[in-house]
């Protein structure tokens, strides 16, 4: 079964932007698999977050410089900084580790006392953005009805 999340919130900009409404498919035995790279819902501390899956379990994640490490692998592709402070996480089995795609105002794994989001927390994996066309200031205004011309 499909549900619909509302974005709170600019830490998945530019992908998600607050107040965009997501279709979501359940996380579980009949429903989506979880993914790296996905987009999830999930909760943490007794908030429903959404971010995006960065590590599975058994990931070794770096953060460098601002910059994240999968496996030794760039997330974002940008190379590594040589010298850099490196945080490192192991995360362990049936767990994850989150990410916003905008990391300068994120509240996620890479500053959470405890890193990791359990997989019992997961809910529901977003499949796409329910869209509609945008204006400045919000959503554009229905056209006016056409003249049917008797009033001429």
């Amino acid at each position: 079964m499909k549900r619909l999340v509302r974005v709170a919130g600019k830490s998945m900009a530019p992908t998600y932007r607050s107040s965009d409404l997501l279709i979501t498919r359940p996380v579980g035995r009949a429903g989506a698999r979880v993914r790296r790279g996905d987009v999830v819902v999930f909760r943490h501390d007794g908030l429903r977050m959404v971010k995006r899956v960065v590590g599975l379990p058994g990931d070794l994640v770096e953060l460098e410089a601002g910059r994240l490490f999968v496996n030794g692998e760039s997330v974002d592709g940008r190379p590594r900084v040589h010298g850099a402070y490196t945080q490192t996480w192991r995360v362990p089995g049936t767990n994850y580790f989150m990410a916003g795609d905008n990391p300068a105002v994120s509240d996620d794994s890479r500053v959470w006392d405890e890193p990791f989001a359990p997989a019992a927390g997961l809910e529901a994996v977003v499949t796409r953005r329910l869209a509609w066309p945008r204006r400045p200031g919000g959503l554009t205004p229905r056209r006016p009805a056409a003249a049917t011309g008797r009033d001429a």
